[in-house]
């Protein structure tokens, strides 16, 4: 009978313990800041974006259609020119005309119909390292440029999805590389102290003094004109760690030496455990707060350093595509002026940019006990 009972007060204490957790607390409190949600479903929405970009996208982002240039964005029908209502969505063929005053090109809806399928076969890409030919949607019987096309004729709605991969890609790992290296620095130095601690806390603002921009620049000075884009990527996320890593690590540090000398930390330390135990299971779990809100606002920083040095034509390189790559090809104001739509990335950019700092604000006022939830 006593056995009965000590079970379910244990089983009862296991629920109460998991009920009253403090990510679950975080959790409830989330939930309730709408401005946050609206952040989480943002930042679900834009890595579903990045992961499935190539069957989302109609055509291969490298697919060049020289008869295309500058094609204007095709808009959407249900009702056709006579009235007539069509269950399938449709776009009508566009028509190039010249004006004969100005020789100035421009597109005219004429009255072919192009039925946009879904699930059709298009340009192969690969997968998780599966080769796949199936895009969401297309036309067998014409192209279908919701967004336009650019200068060389490819499709920007293609590009602009490839390129929420790349930069979302360059951000994710820029930000893992730095809080690795800073959280290892951080927590240690924070944990042990004296002459490390001193040495650690030299090269961390050795690196903090360092200008940004001026090293983007010798970047690009270095690199030889033909220099392969991926070794260029990669060059560019090393820069961006090296300049990230020291801000986490301060602030690591600081919260270590608050909780190294807390009493469950002692009470470890005397029970036998080893350094690496108490500092991984001990530590670490109590900076994880701290970890997330700063990632959350690190993600969005980096990219936007991404899309202005790519822009400029200091970070990713072609033939990489990236929304600051997209954005390069803009430079002019002519361009500007005849294809606006070549804008559309910056759209995206902003979306971006606002999910991540809603959900930023939402899981930091979620977190901190002492926030008033509104």
């Amino acid at each position: 009978m006593n056995n009965i009972t000590d079970k379910a007060l244990n089983a009862e204490a296991k629920q109460y313990s998991k009920i009253n957790s403090h990510w679950h607390l975080t959790w409830l409190r989330l939930k309730k800041n709408r401005y946050g949600m609206f952040g989480l479903y943002g930042v679900i929405f834009v890595f579903l974006l990045a992961i499935f970009s190539n069957f989302l996208s109609p055509y291969s982002h490298k697919q060049i259609n020289p008869k295309e240039l500058y094609y204007p964005p095709q808009l959407i029908h249900f009702v056709d020119f006579d009235g007539n209502f069509h269950f399938r969505p449709f776009v009508y063929q566009l028509d190039e005309e010249m004006d004969m005053e100005t020789y100035e090109m421009s597109y005219k809806e004429s009255q072919n119909i192009i039925p946009i399928q879904f699930f059709v076969q298009g340009d192969p890409y690969s997968f998780f390292g599966l080769n796949f030919n199936i895009r969401l949607f297309g036309s067998s019987e014409g192209k279908v440029h919701l967004i336009g096309t650019d200068n060389l004729g490819r499709d920007v709605l293609s590009r602009m999805l490839i390129g929420t991969k790349i930069t979302l890609l360059f951000s994710v790992l820029a930000v893992s590389a730095s809080l690795i290296i800073g959280l290892s620095i951080g927590i240690s130095s924070g944990y042990f102290g004296g002459t490390y601690d001193l040495i650690a806390q030299r090269i961390t603002e050795f690196a903090l003094s360092f200008p940004a921009y001026p090293l983007f620049f010798a970047l690009l000075a270095l690199l030889p004109r033909r220099a392969d884009e991926k070794v260029v990527f990669v060059l560019f996320a090393a820069i961006i760690v090296l300049l990230r890593w020291a801000s986490i690590s301060r602030e690591i540090r600081g919260k270590t030496l608050l909780v190294r000398n807390l009493e469950f930390v002692k009470a470890a330390r005397a029970l036998g455990a080893s350094r690496s135990r108490i500092m991984l299971q001990h530590i670490f779990p109590n900076t994880l707060s701290h970890v997330i809100v700063w990632t959350t606002f690190s993600i969005p920083e980096i990219i936007l350093v991404e899309t202005f040095l790519s822009f400029i034509g200091v970070g990713v390189q072609h033939p990489m595509v990236s929304w600051g790559v997209m954005l390069n090809q803009i430079l002019d104001i002519q361009t500007f002026a005849n294809a606006p739509w070549m804008m559309a990335p910056v759209a995206m950019i902003i979306f971006t940019v606002l999910v991540f700092n809603a959900f930023g604000d939402g899981i930091r006022d979620a977190i901190d006990p002492y926030a008033i939830s509104k």
